[in-house]
């Protein structure tokens, strides 16, 4: 424990200085995001897989938050939190965590994560970016795949309940569509069109997907 200070402490020649340094502590606190506007849920569970800024590292299957639609990360939270989400990694990882959110705490961390700057790859470009561009931005008539980009956005920035893309993990990204081919997460827009591609067309997409964006 410290003592706690008041200016009573210090004789009169030195009060100036404390409360000049008041200030500037006062002054960088308010000015700091990272210090002064992070939720409590954030500190509390969310940064310890994705991150404070969303913009984790470490696990290739963590996605990355920091830029993703407002509208998508409540939702995706409140279907955790409701157990209609229910893939492997939901049920492991967020489940607990979205249990004990409130709406205002799905509100404040949705809106807090999709308020940082938006993802950025920093992986060297992979096998397989034309063709996955190709899927993303004409689709595959052949197999009845439409264009990815008409819900996404042609840049894969995604809108409302669409989720960004552009910048992705590539290992989240094809652990998503495999769970969603094979029927493990229920999504009636993306599961009929994740049924349609094969193995090597998701990794494509993948490779495209998680390019966007590359740090320059």
């Amino acid at each position: 424990m410290y003592p706690v200070l008041s200016s009573n402490s210090f004789a009169p020649s030195q009060k100036k200085g404390v409360i000049c340094i008041t200030a500037v502590a006062l002054a960088i606190l308010g000015a700091s995001p990272a210090l002064a506007q992070v939720p409590q849920s954030v500190h509390q569970s969310c940064m310890i897989c994705h991150g404070q800024t969303g913009e984790n590292t470490i696990y290739p299957i963590v996605p990355r938050l920091n830029g993703q639609q407002e509208q998508y990360l409540s939702w995706q939270l409140n279907q955790f939190k409701k157990h209609t989400r229910s893939d492997q990694n939901a049920q492991i990882y967020m489940w607990p965590v979205a249990q004990s959110l409130d709406k205002q705490e799905i509100q404040s961390v949705a809106k807090y994560y999709a308020a940082q700057s938006p993802m950025h790859s920093a992986s060297a470009p992979r096998s397989g970016e034309a063709a996955g561009k190709q899927i993303f931005l004409q689709g595959v008539a052949s197999q009845g795949i439409p264009a990815c980009m008409a819900c996404h956005a042609v840049n894969a920035t995604g809108r409302g309940i669409f989720p960004r893309l552009a910048g992705q993990r590539y290992g989240y990204i094809v652990q998503q569509l495999t769970y969603l081919h094979d029927g493990n997460r229920v999504n009636p827009i993306m599961q009929p069109v994740a049924k349609k591609l094969t193995n090597r067309q998701m990794q494509d997409v993948a490779a495209y997907l998680s390019g966007l964006d590359r740090d320059q």
